[in-house]
């Protein structure tokens, strides 16, 4: 099952940025591309070793204060990564980068309109997480019936009190990573490795924490997915 699911992702990814941006600019079987500008390229990985119910989209890195994805692993330039993105506009080898994990729908269709938001230099949207797709034997599909099962209005005074807003997950300094890079060895504080590294917030932005360099480790990406699923 993990397989087709799996599959059905990518396919649902192909199907959508050949929509939005055009026919892939390059293609083998361990990835598919698109050259969008001058300075942003998008990488669709086609191979995957691991079990994740997901299909992985890389994106160059924000500048400035601009929003990272909650479902984004976050890549120093200084560290390893999926060989077919370093000839990719924006992911070339030693530049930061963003390696999104698509479960569903909604999740597809905020990445496509962060896309768009960098092709304009626009303010990038908030990309959040809609839950995992673990069982669900066609998880695209289950959000568009969910979908069109019709809205229902919400009465406000039924409703408890809101809680305060979560701050969003904004980009990590250059100069930050490269402290913390520089800290911690270039090697994953978990099991040392230094193979697919990337930035780990120890307190979840979610949960008030911060992109200060005491807040921030190197884990590689087996490490992080393990924290993430524990928390």
């Amino acid at each position: 099952m993990s397989q087709t699911l799996r599959d059905h992702m990518k396919s649902a990814v192909v199907e959508r940025f050949t929509k939005e941006f055009g026919s892939p600019s390059r293609e083998n079987v361990k990835v598919k591309s698109w050259s969008l500008s001058s300075d942003v390229g998008v990488v669709l990985q086609m191979d995957q070793p691991n079990r994740e119910y997901a299909a992985f989209v890389w994106l160059p890195y924000p500048g400035g204060d601009q929003t990272v994805p909650e479902i984004a692993l976050e890549y120093p330039g200084e560290a390893g990564r999926h060989s077919g993105t370093y000839p990719v506009v924006g992911l070339r080898r030693g530049e930061p980068a963003l390696k999104m994990i698509i479960r569903n729908a909604a999740e597809l269709d905020d990445v496509a309109q962060y896309i768009r938001a960098m092709l304009t230099n626009a303010p990038r949207p908030e990309v959040k997480s809609h839950g995992d797709t673990k069982g669900t034997l066609n998880p695209l599909e289950a959000d568009e019936s969910s979908a069109d099962s019709g809205s229902q209005l919400i009465d406000p005074a039924s409703m408890p009190n809101a809680g305060p807003i979560k701050p969003r997950r904004e980009a990590i300094p250059r100069i930050v990573q490269r402290e913390v890079w520089q800290r911690d060895g270039g090697r994953c504080v978990e099991c040392t490795t230094r193979e697919r590294l990337c930035f780990d917030h120890i307190v979840p932005f979610s949960r008030g924490g911060s992109n200060s360099i005491r807040n921030l480790q190197l884990l590689c990406e087996s490490c992080n997915l393990c924290k993430s699923n524990r928390i």
